[in-house]
């Protein structure tokens, strides 16, 4: 049974195909069109999935959709009357699309893809849960979905057990902690669904002194229900996230080109901090009511890795798993899962260890694209003689583009598509972000030998399994100098545990470990900034030619600058 899953029209659209419950293939549609968290429809991802597959549409048995359309309108409606007529001009300038194309999801999507058979709408957060809990190794999980919006929900308390996902208590639109942190983001001179993570790397320069005024603007219940101050925000019914008692509570808004000021350091700290206050409530409430002591999370806020490291210490779940495309790329993967085990009953579950289900390209197709670039480049008859090559240079403190084996599904680069570098030199961190077009306060963070985490790392366990990079940890304070580049201003660090499950990236740490005595390397996506991560070679190329990046990496091919001497 072939069943593909569809998101689209909020951010991060992607398409998943699945085979008797096993990932086949999933990618978004950023990736090809090159618009980073590209909301269109899927066309693109969804060709690249059938072509990966080797069928076509009428071999689809069923398709699924990652919300129900018609109960987001309804959502939409219901907030326009509420909020009549300061929604007025938004709603106007809304409506058109969402009854040219976004209710009209079914007609789209057969039009597009000439797919006739069932679409099954599946409910927002419960295409998170089901991709969350599902796709992860326990039998039995409570489960956190939470994010600012989809159909009506923007948190869920569930229990999960085999396949089946039972809804336990929900937090329903607008009251959102999602919106709370995005409003913040705007607030801040960022961009929304897409910079959160900036407010996240800005907090660790500031401190909380806005704590006690954010409070104002959300009721905490002891249980984690929450609800917000509306008179603070003005999501609902403008262009802009907040009201004018929002700046007279906190000033004036940054703008997009100023400058960051010890304010908005703070600013970031609090929202933060009030953030996982909101978080660790809710969490140690579903513990309460379930006495399950595996958690899975999804949903945006999921990504707050600052938050997810602090779980372990601040509520009694033991074992956490947060699959790594937590946003709406992984929910049209959790439509898929959920159809194929709930709609039809099948009992058997299939883990997934890694995420690169993406495209992948051979050696004729990159010797090809390396010959039209008109670059140097020699290539590796083994692997092995590759990674003594790459570890080396990486040794040398040289910056490497790695493109190898199958892209990772997602927003974190997975040793698929990533820059890597040495982590010794604190420098190193500078100049990547002067490679990467970013803003110096800008952490990394670190691909880890699994067997070794404990060593440079505070995890909760020995050999602390975190895959997918949705978790910050301590520092070890006399491991700090070994990895310093990738050592936040907070002595944190975002990792990647790597196992035999990474391959031929879990081959190039080990060698360097071997070079070096350091079991770690910084790893950061291979793009630039505001553009996705790359998705073939020629792209790869690009980038190289365009950065001070000193080695690329194209399978067995490396390639170097025109002016470079070895």
């Amino acid at each position: 049974m072939y069943i593909l899953g569809l998101s689209s029209y909020y951010h991060d659209s992607a398409a998943a195909l699945i085979k008797n419950g096993k990932v086949i293939c999933a990618a978004e549609e950023e990736r090809f069109t090159r618009v980073k968290h590209d909301n269109s429809f899927p066309i693109n991802a969804i060709n690249f999935c059938l072509k990966y597959a080797d069928i076509n549409i009428s071999q689809i048995n069923k398709m699924a959709y990652y919300e129900k359309p018609l109960l987001k309108f309804e959502r939409i409606l219901e907030t326009f009357v509420e909020t009549y007529p300061k929604s007025f001009l938004t709603f106007i300038k809304g409506i058109p699309e969402w009854l040219d194309y976004k209710i009209k999801v079914e007609k789209t999507i057969k039009q597009k893809t000439g797919y006739k058979g069932k679409i099954y709408y599946i409910p927002h957060h419960l295409s998170h849960a089901s991709v969350a809990f599902l796709a992860s190794p326990f039998k039995r999980a409570a489960i956190l979905t939470i994010d600012g919006v989809g159909d009506c929900p923007t948190t869920q308390l569930w229990i999960g057990e085999g396949t089946k996902i039972t809804p336990l208590k929900v937090i329903n639109f607008p009251h959102s902690l999602g919106l709370l942190y995005s409003t913040f983001t705007s607030f801040l001179g960022f961009k929304v669904n897409n910079d959160e993570y900036k407010v996240m790397g800005l907090a660790a320069y500031g401190r909380p002194r806005y704590v006690d005024r954010i409070r104002k603007t959300i009721d905490l219940k002891e249980d984690g229900s929450f609800s917000l101050n509306l008179k603070y925000f003005s999501f609902r019914e403008s262009f802009k996230m907040w009201s004018s008692k929002f700046e007279e509570e906190f000033g004036k808004p940054r703008s997009f080109d100023g400058k960051i000021t010890k304010r908005d350091k703070d600013l970031a700290a609090s929202v933060q901090q009030v953030t996982e206050e909101v978080y660790f409530k809710i969490l140690n409430y579903l513990y309460r009511i379930t006495k399950v002591k595996n958690l899975c999370i999804g949903g945006g806020v999921a990504l707050n890795s600052l938050a997810n490291g602090k779980i372990y210490q601040n509520t009694p779940f033991v074992k956490i798993h947060i699959f790594g495309s937590a946003g709406d790329s992984g929910a049209a993967l959790g439509s898929a899962l959920y159809t194929y085990h709930a709609m039809f009953g099948n009992k058997k579950r299939e883990r997934i260890k890694d995420l690169y289900v993406g495209g992948s390209y051979n050696d004729i197709e990159i010797e090809d694209e390396l010959i039209k670039a008109s670059v140097k480049y020699k290539k590796y008859k083994t692997y092995d003689k590759l990674l003594k090559k790459v570890a080396s240079e990486l040794k040398k403190n040289k910056i490497i583009g790695w493109f190898n084996g199958r892209m990772e599904l997602g927003p974190r680069a997975l040793g698929a598509r990533s820059i890597l570098a040495n982590p010794k030199n604190r420098y190193m961190k500078d100049k990547v972000n002067k490679i990467k077009r970013r803003e110096e306060f800008r952490p990394f963070a670190g691909s880890v030998l699994q067997d070794k985490v404990s060593e440079l790392f505070e995890v909760p366990e020995k050999n602390h399994y975190s895959p997918f990079m949705n978790f910050c940890f301590k520092v070890k304070k006399d491991k700090q100098y070994l990895i310093s580049a990738i050592v936040h201003e907070d002595k944190t660090c975002r990792i990647q545990t790597v196992n035999k499950d990474n391959g031929l990236y879990y081959e190039l740490i080990k060698e360097f470990y071997r070079l070096t005595g350091i079991s770690c390397i910084l790893n950061t996506s291979f793009n630039l900034n505001k553009e996705p991560i790359v998705e073939n070679p020629k792209q790869a190329i690009e980038d190289f030619i365009e950065t001070e990046i000193d080695y690329l990496i194209l399978g067995n091919y490396v390639v170097r600058k025109p002016n470079h001497k070895e």
